[in-house]
């Protein structure tokens, strides 16, 4: 099995490198076709985060909190907007992406194409949006006095590594879509959950370190990019100054990688059928 997950992975990895650059012109397209008859085109990927943004600053940071800094004297809505961001990413691969090649179900039917690319793709699309939305946040971040240093090195790992890991599980959760509509919306229901789950709008601090509670949540993959964003722009930690959590992902993703491959070599062949 191991051996067939990485056979499967490194067949997959060079479909993709070989037909990259059609990859990026269906991620192109994808955008265009997404919001083709809109006035503001592109321009509605960021009023949904930005006015999500601010409904819960106003809500927790005026209704809740009272105004009270977040981890000492970082104000709310910069500790909320350098995490939330990584979610919004996670968010819309669990909403759009794992219907990808249901929704592309003509590049697998009715032409000569590489599947395996559709989800990579339809990630492109959607990394897309991330990578304006953080210029955004780093604009205003300068904006108000939090000017780049050396730590800002280290987005380039974390916005990879998150790149990466939404692939794999784009890869995943619409090969089992195709396979299974209940599994999509089960999918889609559970989406709130996580985001409850992961630190988006509430403090690891608020938690005892070493606590089982602590450990649990850990265990979720999205809180370590909401967290090294934060590393990254507020709090000044590098991410290998958390070697054990570091080791953790990089673990997990690797395992959930050959679970990915050896899943779509098992069932990509009743696609057509299925479709």
């Amino acid at each position: 099995m191991i051996k067939e997950a990485i056979k499967s992975f490194v067949d997959i990895f060079k479909s993709n490198i070989k037909n990259r650059k059609k990859s990026l012109a269906m991620a192109k397209m994808t955008i265009k076709k997404r919001y083709s008859g809109s006035a503001l085109g592109v321009g509605w990927s960021l009023v949904k985060p930005i006015l999500f943004i601010f409904v819960y600053w106003f809500g927790i940071q005026i209704g809740i909190r009272g105004g009270k800094p977040m981890d000492g004297n970082i104000p709310f809505i910069f500790w909320l907007m350098t995490g939330i961001i990584a979610w919004f990413f996670v968010n819309d691969i669990m909403n759009i992406g794992i219907s990808s090649i249901r929704r592309d179900s003509y590049l697998v039917t009715k032409v000569v194409f590489p599947v395996e690319t559709i989800p990579i793709f339809n990630v492109m699309s959607l990394f897309f949006t991330h990578l304006i939305l953080l210029v955004l946040v780093l604009i205003v971040l300068f904006i108000c006095g939090y000017y780049p240093d050396i730590y800002y090195l280290q987005i380039i790992y974390y916005t990879g590594f998150l790149f990466f890991f939404g692939c794999v599980l784009c890869t995943f959760l619409s090969t089992l879509s195709v396979i299974s509509r209940d599994f999509e919306q089960l999918v889609k229901s559970t989406t709130m959950i996580f985001f409850w789950l992961s630190p988006v709008v509430w403090a690891p601090s608020k938690l005892a370190e070493g606590s089982l509670l602590f450990k649990i949540l850990k265990l979720n993959p999205f809180y370590y990019f909401i967290q090294g964003y934060r590393d990254t722009f507020l709090n000044k930690i590098w991410f290998f100054e958390r070697p054990s959590y570091t080791i953790y992902m990089l673990v997990f993703t690797l395992l959930f990688t050959l679970l990915t491959a050896y899943l779509y070599k098992k069932l990509h062949n009743e696609f057509s059928d299925v479709l």
